[in-house]
């Protein structure tokens, strides 16, 4: 009897012990309150930006570049109960972005996905995952010397060298200046020489920008000319499966549209 008291006791003391080391595991994981935090665009402006977490050292992003921007900050402090994110301007101080996270958020990652152009902050569109059998397209046009504002097409041509034929491939529709189209795609095609109506040719890849709903470029009535073999819109390969972001905008040359790739991703 008395080692079955004995043994009793011992389980009752192992027991509680063990039930103090879970209420104390409890507190530390309710102080252990983990939250991440994820920037990332692109930075199209000749500013340099500042971005902070809080109190933490900034760091700056360069014009004409990529945001990327992380941290992981954990909340074990009851008296640190929220934090501030801030992107400004480094030259005028500005404050463009401003975030604050708290410690009872219900997501425990924050993530933005934004462009910084013409002095304001928009979202950046997540990139298609790529797909077998499609190349995708996301596409934006900066109208940045005609100031134009009206939606355009931007369409997508095979062009057969010989005998100078254009074929549609297919059109981002009712684009606005400075706003990200939606995804488009079609399926890879090969480049180089092939067969078209019996004869050799060379096949190119070209897109035109066209006003919405026509195929009239979108310069007609003003002082640039448009020629349709080199007022064409920056293009990536279509030839493999592949998913991709365009920032284009106008480049002259004389009084001839061209245009010039900002950024592709």
């Amino acid at each position: 009897m008395k080692n079955i008291l004995t043994a009793t006791a011992i389980s009752f003391f192992l027991l509680f012990g063990l039930l103090s080391c879970n209420k104390g595991g409890d507190e530390l994981l309710y102080h252990s309150n983990i939250h991440l935090f994820n920037l990332s665009g692109y930075n199209n402006s000749n500013e340099e930006l500042t971005l902070q977490l809080d109190t933490f050292p900034p760091t700056v992003t360069s014009a004409f570049s990529k945001i990327a921007f992380g941290a992981t900050y954990n909340f074990n402090d009851p008296k640190k109960q929220s934090l501030k994110f801030t992107m400004k301007s480094k030259a005028s101080d500005k404050i463009l972005l401003e975030r604050e996270i708290r410690a009872n958020d219900t997501e425990a990652e924050t993530n933005l996905n934004l462009i910084y152009m013409n002095g304001k902050v928009g979202d950046f569109p997540v990139i298609p995952a790529p797909v077998e059998g499609k190349v995708q397209l996301v596409y934006m046009f900066q109208s940045n010397i005609l100031n134009y504002r009206e939606p355009v097409d931007i369409v997508f041509k095979k062009y057969y060298f010989i005998p100078k034929v254009f074929e549609e491939v297919v059109r981002i529709k009712n684009l606005k200046p400075n706003e990200f189209s939606q995804p488009i795609s079609f399926a890879p095609f090969p480049l180089g020489v092939q067969e078209y109506n019996g004869q050799k040719t060379p096949v190119l890849f070209r897109a035109h920008i066209y006003k919405a709903g026509t195929d009239i470029p979108y310069t007609q009535g003003t002082s640039y000319e448009f020629n349709p073999l080199t007022s064409v819109a920056p293009t990536p390969s279509p030839v493999k499966a592949s998913s991709k972001l365009l920032i284009i905008n106008e480049a002259p040359v004389n009084n001839m549209i061209q245009f010039n790739k900002v950024l592709e991703l």
